[in-house]
C-alpha cells in the first residue's frame, strides 16, 4: 500500500511540475504592463466599450433635441404647373367649339410655428398666366399676381403650451437625464476597474501564499525522506509529505488559473476592443491598498446621497416631464379658440380688349400691361381681400383629453412616489455599505492577528519536529492553518478595499444593474406647421 501511495504520489507531482514549468515559461515570454489604480481607471473612462455606448446615448439625446427643435424652423414651399379646361358649348357665349382655358401657374410661399404663444404665420406669392378662347373674355392672355399674408394665433388651448414646446422641454430634460447617466455609468464602471484591480491584486497574492505553502510543504518532504532513508521515521510519513506536496501544488495550479481570470476580467474592463494585441499582455498591479485611516461618517454619507445621487436627480427630472405632460393634458381640455387674419393683394395685367357698343360689343382696339405691372399692382389697395375673425371648438362630454389628463396625472403620482422609494432605497444602501467598511475593517484586525498567530505556531511546531518533539502530521497541520490564516487575511483586505470602494460609489450612484428612474418618454414626432389661410363665409369668393 505505502508503494502504491508512493507511486501516485510521484506520478502527480511530475505533472504538476511539468504544468508548472510550462506556465512559467509562457509567462515569461509574456510583455508586462505596470498599471497602477489611476491608470486602469483612465483606460477604462477612455476605452471602455459599454461607458462608450452611454456616451454616445448623450449625442442621440441632443439630436432628439434638434428635431425638436425643427419644428419652429421655417417651412418653404412651391408649386408650379400647368392645366388644360376645356368645357363643351352650352350657351350662346361658348361658340361652336366649347370654351378651352390654358393655365400657367405657380405659387411660392414660407410659414413658420412662433416659439412663443403657438402661432402661426405664412407669406405667400402666386402668379399665373391664362389663356381662353372665350367670346366675354375682356384680358387675353391674362396675367394675375397676388402676394397673401396670414395669422394664426391659439388664444386658449396652446396658447400657454403645446405639442411642440411639450416635446422640446421634456426632450432637453431627457437631455440631461443621458448627461446624468453618463456620469452614473462613469462611476459603477470606475467601481467595477477598482474592485476588479484589488481582486486580482488579492489572487496574485494568494498565489504568493500557496507558492509559500508548497516550498514549506516539499521542505517537509525533503527532510522526511532523509529522515526515512536513515530509517529515523516510518515510510508513512514521508507518503504522507508527498501526498500533501501534490494537494499544495495542485492549489497552486488553482491558485494561478484563479489569477488569470481575474486579470481578464480587468482587462476587458481597461482594454481597447480593437486592439487585440492587449490580450498578451501580462499586468502587474502595482499599487498597495491603502489601510483605512478612519470609519466612515454614516450619517454624513447618507445625506450627500440623498442630495446628490445620480438617480435621484434623474428621477426629479422623470417627475418635472411628468409635471409637463399633466400641464400640457390639462391645456389641451379647454376651448380651441383662434384668431385668424388674413390679408390678400392681387394685381392683373395681360393684353385687354377696349370694346364700344352693346354687350359684348366690338372689339376696336388692346392695351397691354406687362406681368411687372400686376406684380406691382399686387402691393397696392386696389384689389383687397382680407379677413378677421375667431374660430371656437370643443369636444362635449367625456373626451379623449379629459381621459389622457387623468392618467397624466396617475403617473405624476408615482414618479413623486417613485422618487420617494429611490430615496429610501440610497440611505438603506449608504448605511449597508458603511456597515460593511466597518466590519471589514474589524474583519482585517482578527485576520492579521490570526496570521500572526498561526505564522508563530508554525515556527514553534516546526523548532520542535526538527529536535524529534513532533510529527509530520502536527507540522502538517500548522502548515495548513497558517495557509488557511493568510488566506483568510487576504480575503478580507480584498473585502475591506471591495466595500471602501462601493462605500465611495454608492454615495453617487446605485449599484450596476439595478433599475432606477421612470420610463422614457416616447421618442420625438413630427409636427407638421400649419398654413394659416384667415376665414371666409361658406360660399364666398375670395
Amino acid at each position: 500500500m505505502n508503494i502504491v501511495w508512493t507511486i501516485r504520489a510521484a506520478a502527480v507531482t511530475a505533472a504538476t511540475i511539468l504544468i508548472s514549468t510550462t506556465a512559467a515559461a509562457q509567462d515569461e515570454r509574456r510583455q508586462t504592463l505596470e498599471l497602477t489604480l489611476a491608470g486602469a481607471v483612465q483606460r477604462a473612462v477612455e476605452r471602455n466599450p459599454d461607458l462608450a455606448i452611454v456616451r454616445l446615448e448623450t449625442d442621440v439625446e441632443a439630436a432628439r433635441v434638434g428635431e425638436a427643435r425643427g419644428a419652429y424652423a421655417p417651412v418653404f414651399s412651391t408649386v408650379f404647373g400647368r392645366s388644360r379646361n376645356v368645357t363643351p358649348p352650352t350657351n350662346l357665349f361658348t361658340g361652336d367649339t366649347g370654351v378651352d382655358v390654358k393655365d400657367w401657374f405657380s405659387t411660392t410661399g414660407v410659414r413658420q410655428r412662433m416659439p412663443w404663444g403657438a402661432g402661426t404665420w405664412s407669406i405667400s406669392w402666386d402668379a399665373a398666366r391664362t389663356t381662353t378662347n372665350s367670346l366675354i373674355s375682356s384680358v387675353d392672355p391674362n396675367l394675375q399676381s397676388g402676394i397673401e399674408v396670414a395669422f394664426s394665433q391659439p388664444l386658449l388651448r396652446d396658447r400657454t403650451i403645446d405639442a411642440s414646446r411639450q416635446q422640446i422641454i421634456i426632450a432637453r430634460r431627457n437631455h440631461d437625464n443621458s448627461e446624468l447617466r453618463l456620469r452614473e455609468a462613469a462611476v459603477q464602471t470606475v467601481a467595477a476597474v477598482k474592485r476588479a484591480y484589488w481582486a486580482f491584486k488579492a489572487t496574485l497574492a494568494n498565489v504568493g501564499v500557496q507558492q509559500r505553502s508548497l516550498d514549506l510543504a516539499q521542505e517537509l518532504a525533503r527532510q522526511n525522506k532523509i529522515r526515512a532513508d536513515a530509517g529515523q521515521i516510518p515510510p508513512l510519513d514521508l507518503v504522507q509529505a508527498e501526498v500533501e506536496v501534490a494537494q499544495r501544488r495542485e492549489n497552486l495550479i488553482q491558485a494561478r488559473t484563479t489569477a488569470e481570470d481575474a486579470e481578464d476580467r480587468l482587462r476587458k474592463l481597461i482594454m481597447d476592443p480593437a486592439d487585440l494585441s492587449f490580450w498578451a499582455l501580462r499586468l502587474e498591479p502595482v499599487d498597495e491598498p491603502v489601510d483605512l485611516s478612519a470609519l466612515p461618517d454614516t450619517d454624513a454619507a447618507v445625506a450627500k446621497a440623498l442630495e446628490g445621487r445620480f438617480d435621484l436627480a434623474r428621477a426629479a427630472h422623470d417627475l418635472e416631464n411628468a409635471k409637463t405632460n399633466v400641464d400640457f393634458l390639462g391645456n389641451q381640455r379647454l376651448p380651441d379658440v383662434r384668431l385668424e387674419a388674413s390679408y390678400r393683394g392681387s394685381g392683373l395685367g395681360g393684353t385687354e380688349f377696349l370694346r364700344t357698343g352693346v354687350f359684348p360689343g366690338i372689339v376696336t382696339g388692346t392695351r397691354d400691361r406687362g406681368f411687372g405691372d400686376a406684380l406691382g399692382q399686387a402691393f397696392t389697395p386696389d384689389y383687397p381681400t382680407w379677413s378677421v375673425g375667431v374660430t371656437v371648438s370643443y369636444a362635449l362630454g367625456h373626451s379623449y383629453e379629459e381621459a389622457s389628463h387623468a392618467r397624466a396625472e396617475v403617473e405624476r403620482r408615482q414618479a413623486a412616489q417613485r422618487i420617494a422609494s429611490l430615496r429610501l432605497d440610497a440611505a438603506e444602501a449608504v448605511r449597508q455599505a458603511a456597515r460593511q467598511v466597518r466590519s471589514t475593517a474589524e474583519r482585517v484586525e482578527a485576520a492579521r492577528a490570526g496570521a500572526t498567530l498561526a505564522e508563530q505556531r508554525h515556527a514553534d511546531e516546526q523548532r520542535r519536529y526538527e529536535v524529534g518533539l513532533s510529527t509530520t502530521f502536527l507540522v502538517t497541520q500548522a502548515q495548513r492553518d497558517l495557509l488557511q490564516a493568510q488566506v483568510n487575511l487576504l480575503q478580507a483586505t480584498l473585502d475591506q478595499q471591495s466595500a471602501v470602494v462601493s462605500f465611495e460609489a454608492v454615495q453617487q450612484a446605485p449599484p450596476a444593474g439595478t433599475a432606477s428612474g421612470g420610463v422614457r418618454d416616447a421618442d420625438v414626432v413630427l409636427l407638421p406647421t400649419p398654413m394659416p389661410r384667415g376665414i371666409f363665409r361658406t360660399g364666398a369668393g375670395q
